[in-house]
This record gives C-alpha cells, structure tokens and sequence, in this order.
C-alpha cells in the first residue's frame, strides 16, 4: 500500500507536525479574539475558528503519533463482528 513507504511514512508525520505548528499560530489568535471580547458575545466566527483549530490539532496529533499505522487494520472479537456476515 501507498502508506507503506519510507517517504509516505516520514510525510504523514511530518503532515501532523505541520498542522499542529498552524494550530499553535491558530490558538494564539483565538486567545487574542476571545480576551477582547467577553464569552457572552462570541461570535460564530470564533466557535468556527475554534473547531477548525481542534479539528486540526486532533489530526495533527494523531499524524504525528501514528503516522501510517492509522492505515494499519485491526482484528476485532467475533463479539464485535457481523453475526450474519
């Protein structure tokens, strides 16, 4: 598989950090937005902006810890699985 290489192995984690150097550039704005204005009057663009930044983060940490092995498939119970499959 394509996530099996070298190269797309170093890239995925390498992917991760970069979102996660973003988001850090991210926060700092959000931090920014939310102290000028009081919890009360946020406004969409704030609660989007902070989905997004967790959004990305989530991703980014999860590139950088597992890399391809997010790709890697798993062996579940015969409990878990499809009884008429």
């Amino acid at each position: 598989m394509w996530y099996e290489k070298l190269r797309a192995r170093i890239g995925l984690r390498l992917a991760g950090l970069a979102l996660l150097l973003t988001d850090w550039r991210g926060w700092g704005l959000l931090c920014r937005l939310v102290r000028a204005h009081p919890a009360a009057e946020a406004t969409v663009g704030q609660y989007l902006l902070a989905a997004l930044l967790f959004l990305g983060a989530s991703v980014g940490a999860a590139l950088l810890v597992m890399g391809a092995d997010l790709w890697k498939p798993v062996t579940i119970s015969a409990r878990w699985s499809d009884p008429a499959g």
